[in-house]
């Protein structure tokens, strides 16, 4: 089996991981904001604006664009360049977590979501899904439904061919979930530089994309020719 095929599917729960400690801390820390989309800043841009507040407006049009810009990128990049997009997702997140634990208490909420907002649509785009199955590993809509129409095939139609949606989709939920309970009591145990705490499945991330693409075991037998 190719190596990258076959450790898609752990790559995928731990970013799933990731995305659900992003998304409680954004909202622990940020005014109730969900930084992982855009649907709630594109509808709070349309109430500010119609309720005059053009400074708050002017900054979630700023969100909007960064999100767009990353998405932009992930579109260019692949056709223009040999950047590996899913280690380029995992840096860009780890920059993101260290610059946002830095971030002053008094920040506007809206503006701190910034790295989030570039970082998570570069998530998007970069990690797709796993066995055939299109899932974000960065909200839980979409991979809800999938998961409660595959176990409704399963119990009650009695279609096994849906198990494995069923259990791909309920794993990403669990993933996600436990990414969201394990920052929630980072947050409350330790504060604002619980975000740091997202560089250790980052880091576990990196390491899986780069053995399945065979860069580990090539640079360990560089290193040992070297010592030979």
């Amino acid at each position: 089996m190719d190596p990258v095929k076959k450790y898609e599917t752990p790559l995928h729960y731990i970013m799933a991981f990731v995305g659900g400690f992003f998304g409680v801390y954004a909202i622990l820390s940020f005014c109730n904001l969900f930084g992982n989309a855009q649907t709630a800043n594109l509808i709070y841009f349309v109430t500010d604006l119609l309720g005059g507040d053009i400074k708050d407006a002017a900054l979630r049009i700023g969100g909007m664009l960064l999100f767009m810009a990353a998405i932009v990128l992930t579109v260019y990049l692949p056709k223009h360049s040999r950047v590996n997009l899913q280690v380029m997702s995992v840096l860009l997140d780890a920059a993101a977590a260290v610059l946002v634990g830095l971030f002053p208490a008094d920040i506007h909420p809206v503006l701190a979501l910034y790295p989030f907002f570039f970082v998570t649509a570069f998530q998007w785009n970069s990690f797709r899904g796993a066995q055939g199955f299109a899932s974000s590993t960065l909200f839980s809509t979409n991979n809800l439904k999938q998961f409660t129409m595959a176990a409704t095939e399963v119990l009650l139609n009695g279609d096994r061919s849906h198990t494995a949606r069923a259990k791909f989709f309920g794993c990403t939920l669990l993933s996600f979930h436990a990414g969201v309970a394990c920052s929630y009591a980072a947050r409350v145990l330790i504060g604002p530089g619980s975000i740091w705490l997202a560089l250790l499945p980052l880091g576990v991330s990196l390491y899986v994309v780069c053995f399945a693409n065979g860069w580990i075991p090539a640079a360990l037998a560089g290193a040992v020719r070297q010592e030979g």
